[in-house]
């Protein structure tokens, strides 16, 4: 089943008598998931049951309301024990979650509109129905998917109401004919086990970050002063970087998926990006700008999207084991850009060759299972067992036995971050 949202659909066409009795019911719902919230914290639990009995809660929402704030506020919960956090979440826009039991989609039956949202209120018995007009862009994506679903959306920011519609088809996936693997770096967004490259950024977004950090400490010397007089201080953060990389990661992804051949499935990284480190600040500040999470992500959305089958696979070490002999070790990349290996002499580029490892590894199912750290010997073991096999003392170079290490260079290769893959 694939699943698509159709967002940023303006409620302004609803009269004000509408919008204000909305706002009532938002604050008050606002007001209860915010308390349902803390309770599921105090009790530390971690995992809640959406379905279960919601405590009894004094307030004007009916029932219904209090089962949908309730269902909120224990994804709220799960999804701040997963991500770690320490400071409580407070709500502070105005979001509902809204299930059939409040809000119901109905299609219009004149051409003004396409779809009446009728909402409960803090009236009982008294709904409000709100026009909904879908744009363009949303009219075309409805009409390649199979059906909507009943739940809706709705939050306002400045002052605007909007709702976010789910859209749902069942996409099958046809049985791959190959398999060609995905390597997600930052020199390109991607590089497949093919030898193609997407979205190489060059020095722009060096460039952009460098204006970027010299804004936002013209903004901090600014807010100090601020902060003296008593007066609103404003955002650091800045939101073009940002964008610019999102917009070239999705020219990137989708030059990829039309130049993918036809009938095979791709294989991804698994990355854990939040362990990803760089000894220098700035190498962390741009590994974050790159936003690897992201392209891992929308890299997934747009497969199931074409519904090409895939799969993530274990990453350790696939930038070190050459593919074309599995001989895994440090400085067989020795610089960024290119990999050669001490063994058998194979050159590529560095990204190709961690790309056609990946490949492999899609069906590998004893290697998925590991976890990081047991990667390497599996990988050691592997390569002994073909030099066995192969029965021959002259398989190696012997300039080999000539390489002189020290310990820092076994841990950290010039160049790469601190976590090996």
């Amino acid at each position: 089943m694939q699943k698509k949202a159709i967002t940023h659909l303006k409620l302004n066409a609803a009269n004000a008598s509408k919008l204000a009795a909305l706002d009532a019911v938002v604050e008050e719902y606002r007001r209860v998931v915010q308390v349902f919230v803390e309770d599921l914290i105090d009790a530390e639990e971690r995992e809640p049951n959406k379905y279960a009995d919601y405590p009894e809660l004094a307030g004007r929402l009916s029932e219904r309301w209090l089962r949908c704030a309730w269902q909120q506020a224990c994804g709220i919960v799960r999804s701040w024990y997963s991500n770690e956090r320490t400071n409580r979440p407070v709500l502070h826009n105005l979001c509902i979650q809204a299930n059939a039991n409040v809000v119901v989609l109905e299609k219009s039956e004149t051409p003004t509109f396409d779809y009446w949202l009728r909402i409960s209120t803090l009236d009982k018995g008294h709904p409000v129905r709100v026009p909904v007009k879908l744009y363009d862009n949303a009219q075309s994506i409805l009409k390649q998917y199979d059906a909507l679903c009943s739940g809706v959306t709705l939050n306002k920011r400045e002052g605007q109401w909007y709702a976010t519609l789910v859209v749902e088809r069942h996409n099958k996936k046809a049985k791959a004919k190959g398999v060609v693997g995905n390597d997600i770096g930052m020199k390109a967004v991607v590089t497949t086990s093919e030898g193609n490259h997407y979205g190489e950024f060059g020095d722009a977004v060096t460039q952009r970050l460098a204006k970027t950090d010299a804004r936002r400490s013209r903004k901090q010397k600014l807010n100090a002063c601020l902060r003296k007089k008593d007066l609103p201080t404003l955002d650091l953060h800045d939101h073009r970087t940002e964008a610019f990389v999102r917009n070239g990661i999705g020219q990137a992804i989708n030059q990829m998926l039309d130049e993918l051949p036809n009938g095979c499935a791709v294989a991804l990284e698994k990355l854990n990006v939040k362990d990803m480190r760089f000894k220098s600040h700035q190498g962390n500040r741009l590994l974050k700008v790159h936003q690897l999470g992201f392209i891992r992500d929308r890299l997934k959305f747009k497969l199931d999207e074409c519904g090409i089958r895939y799969r993530s696979v274990q990453p350790a070490y696939s930038s070190q084991q050459c593919s074309h002999c599995g001989f895994t070790f440090p400085l067989n990349r020795r610089t960024q850009a290119r990999f050669e290996c001490l063994w058998c002499g194979y050159q590529n580029h560095a990204d190709t060759n961690a790309a056609l490892n990946i490949a492999e590894r899609f069906s590998d199912e004893a290697l998925n299972a590991l976890p990081f750290r047991q990667v390497e010997t599996l990988l050691a073991l592997r390569f002994m067992q073909r030099l066995s096999d192969a029965r021959s003392a002259s398989a190696g170079r012997d300039t080999l036995t000539t390489v002189v290490l020290d310990s820092t260079q076994l841990v950290n290769p010039p160049g790469q971050a601190s976590i090996l893959r």
